[in-house]
C-alpha cells in the first residue's frame, strides 16, 4: 500500500479533543508559515486559506496529543496529509481496529479520497498538516458524547461544537473531570473524555502536574 515515504490511501486525519481554531497571519502573494507549539485547548490553526469557503485552497495544522484515538469519520472532499511532527497511523472502516493501522511518521504523505469512513491514532504528540479545496467538514460516522466541565455534549462532527445532551449512555462515563487517574503515559487529572458507544471506547484526556496532556482509554487507567 505504500510507496516509500508517500502513502496512497483513503483517510485523514481529524480533529482531537477540544474544537479549537486559530488563524495565523495571513500572507500577501507569498510567505513562510513557521511549524510552533499549540496551546492546550487549541486543535487547530489556519495555515493558509479557509477551509469554510468552496472552491478555496487552504491549509490547516492539526495537532493531536499521545494517546488520542480519532473515531471513525468521514469527509466530504479529497484531502491531503502530512505529518509535520510526532508518528500518527490511520486506517479505513466504519469500526475502530488497532490492528489495522497503517503507520505515518515524520514527513509520511497521504492522499484522501472524499466519503471513505476511516480512523486513527496518535502514539505521539503530533502536528498533521491537511490541504485540499474547501469547504472541509468532517462527520462521524456514530455519535459521539464528550464530557466536559459544562456537562455532556453530543457530537456529530469533529469541525463543530457539540449539542448539550442528557441521554448519553449510563455506562458512557465512569469517571468524572477532576478525577485523578495513573495511565501507560503518566498521571494526572481527568479534564474531558469521549465516548463512542458504537465502538465501545471510552477515553480520557489527562493533564498532567506540568500541564502536559495525554489521552488513554479508561479500561487502561487505574483511579488513584
Amino acid at each position: 500500500m505504500f510507496l516509500c515515504r508517500t502513502l496512497f490511501f483513503a483517510s485523514f486525519v481529524a480533529l482531537s479533543g477540544v474544537t479549537c481554531l486559530a488563524q495565523s497571519q495571513a500572507p500577501a502573494s507569498h510567505g513562510v508559515i513557521p511549524l510552533h507549539p499549540m496551546a492546550p485547548e487549541q486543535r487547530v490553526e489556519k495555515v493558509w486559506g479557509d477551509p469554510s469557503k468552496p472552491g478555496e485552497p487552504f491549509v490547516i495544522r492539526i495537532h493531536n496529543d499521545p494517546g488520542y484515538i480519532v473515531l471513525p469519520h468521514f469527509h466530504l472532499i479529497d484531502e491531503n496529509i502530512t505529518v509535520v511532527q510526532g508518528s500518527w497511523s490511520v486506517a479505513m472502516g466504519k469500526r475502530f481496529d488497532r490492528a489495522t493501522l497503517e503507520p505515518m511518521e515524520l514527513g509520511s504523505f497521504g492522499i484522501v479520497a472524499k466519503n471513505m469512513a476511516h480512523f486513527a491514532f496518535s502514539k505521539t504528540e503530533t502536528i498533521v498538516q491537511v490541504h485540499g479545496t474547501g469547504p472541509f467538514s468532517s462527520t462521524v460516522v456514530d455519535p459521539v458524547y464528550e464530557l466536559t466541565e459544562k456537562g455532556v455534549f453530543v457530537l456529530t462532527s469533529l469541525l463543530m461544537p457539540g449539542t448539550p445532551t442528557t441521554s448519553a449512555p449510563a455506562d458512557c462515563f465512569a469517571l468524572k473531570v477532576g478525577a485523578s487517574v495513573r495511565g501507560e503515559l503518566g498521571e494526572g487529572n481527568v479534564v474531558r473524555a469521549r465516548c463512542s458507544p458504537a465502538n465501545q471506547i471510552t477515553q480520557c484526556w489527562i493533564q498532567k502536574a506540568d500541564s502536559s496532556r495525554f489521552w488513554a482509554v479508561f479500561r487502561d487507567l487505574k483511579p488513584m
